[in-house]
């Protein structure tokens, strides 16, 4: 069902037009989507992947964001949907959001004002109502229509009187006019002048009442309008603004930068899926997934192919990133990225948990010390992939251990294999 239309300018006190709160809102929503597009269309990837990206952001958008705020709330998913560095974006958009944000401005307002100027056509919530609108009529009540001998009558069920069908408007035009005539013309009831409700509190009850009277500004008493309340249904009829030449504003130039998601928050969503998987909550692991910040939940979602290919199984990555890249947003040369990370922290883990089960069957002391340092390990592994940080917190936690075959133990165990996986 349709709703009611928001204005999008208005005229001040010197007869000029201004946006509206709507309109103030709607100046972001473009400026946001003329600057993200800039940035897309810089991007070496398909054209197809581009316009895919471009709705993506928009959809979100309209879901998301409610007031102008939002739009600055969002940025850090902005800049994952953007394949930016948050920083990054920000100085971009610090850079050119004020003056492409006066250009859309002068765009929507120049725009609106000349709409005004052409009749708008009448909306309808329904379709019915447009064919009533259209007709002039309701078919008539007390009548049906009967077929006899390959011709359509209009028949009056009283009277059993027939006419041709051709002849509906003008059976339902007489119908409604014999309606009306019939109606019995209400006499109009004399009424003293009506008490408004608060005098009448204050002559019954005034006594009742104490304290200061409570004065309120006009500017208090006014709507707050700060925060529009803009849905999808709106926002999906707002056309694109369209500037002739370029928008303006830098081309950003810039080198993606890579994914970046600590080791240790990698292995503890691999916990968790586990006690997900073993618990059977697929519903509870589904929100779970949903609530991650993008990346995170494709890297999470790759888990299971990842595990495949491990195996020697065939995967087939295009379609695999392709669906993935439908479901979350990304493009499929961020996805490779994430897809490239994955690879790395499956094979640390791999390698982790391979020397952590070796841990378990030697000595008890040494089982005991890996407990207590596995957690530290995984921080260690927050490096990647910077190998001579990794090294050198390693070195410096394998230090506070006195023994010194304990601590070869366990550099054999966790530093030398993890650092051939550079060299693998």
């Amino acid at each position: 069902m349709a709703g009611p239309e928001k204005k999008v300018i208005e005229k001040n006190a010197h007869g000029e037009y201004v946006l509206t709160a709507y309109g103030e809102f709607l100046s972001y929503f473009h400026t946001h989507i003329q600057l993200f597009g800039t940035i897309i269309s810089a991007k070496k990837i398909p054209l197809k992947e581009q316009d895919a990206l471009k709705t993506k952001i928009r959809s979100y958008i309209s879901t998301n964001v409610q007031k102008t705020d939002h739009f600055f709330d969002q940025l850090p998913q902005f800049a994952q949907f953007l394949g930016m560095g948050s920083q990054e974006l920000s100085s971009y958009m610090n850079r050119n959001f004020l003056g492409a944000l006066n250009k859309v401005k002068t765009k929507l307002i120049e725009q609106e004002s000349s709409a005004e100027q052409v009749p708008r056509k009448k909306k309808y919530s329904k379709i019915s109502d447009e064919i009533l609108e259209g007709l002039g009529f309701t078919f008539p009540a007390g009548h049906r229509f009967e077929s006899e001998e390959g011709m359509v009558y209009l028949v009056e069920i009283a009277t059993g009187k027939k006419r041709e069908a051709a002849s509906l408007g003008e059976v339902a035009r007489e119908v409604a006019a014999a309606g009306a005539a019939a109606r019995p013309i209400p006499v109009p009831v004399r009424k003293g002048p009506e008490t408004p409700i608060l005098a009448e509190i204050l002559q019954k009850y005034g006594e009742l009442f104490s304290g200061r009277p409570l004065i309120m500004k006009v500017e208090e008493l006014e709507e707050d309008d700060s925060s529009v309340q803009i849905g999808e249904d709106i926002l999906s009829d707002v056309e694109d603004l369209h500037f002739d030449g370029d928008f303006g504003g830098e081309t950003p130039s810039y080198t993606e930068p890579p994914v970046s998601i600590p080791f240790s928050k990698y292995m503890d969503q691999v916990g968790k899926v586990r006690v997900f998987q073993k618990a059977g909550q697929l519903e509870e692991y589904k929100r779970w997934v949903a609530s991650l910040p993008v990346e995170e939940n494709a890297l999470v979602q790759l888990q299971t192919s990842l595990l495949k290919e491990s195996r020697g199984e065939v995967v087939e990555w295009d379609g695999t990133l392709g669906q993935l890249g439908t479901r979350t947003g990304l493009s499929e040369s961020r996805l490779r990225k994430v897809l490239e990370l994955g690879r790395d922290f499956f094979r640390i883990r791999s390698q982790l948990e391979n020397s952590w089960n070796k841990a378990r069957t030697a000595s008890p002391a040494v089982a005991e010390l890996v407990k207590k340092a596995w957690p530290h390990i995984l921080r260690v592994m927050d490096e990647y992939p910077d190998f001579t940080q990794i090294k050198g917190k390693m070195d410096q936690l394998l230090s506070r251990i006195p023994d010194a075959s304990q601590r070869k133990i366990l550099s054999d165990l966790f530093l030398n294999p993890v650092l051939s996986i550079r060299r693998n």
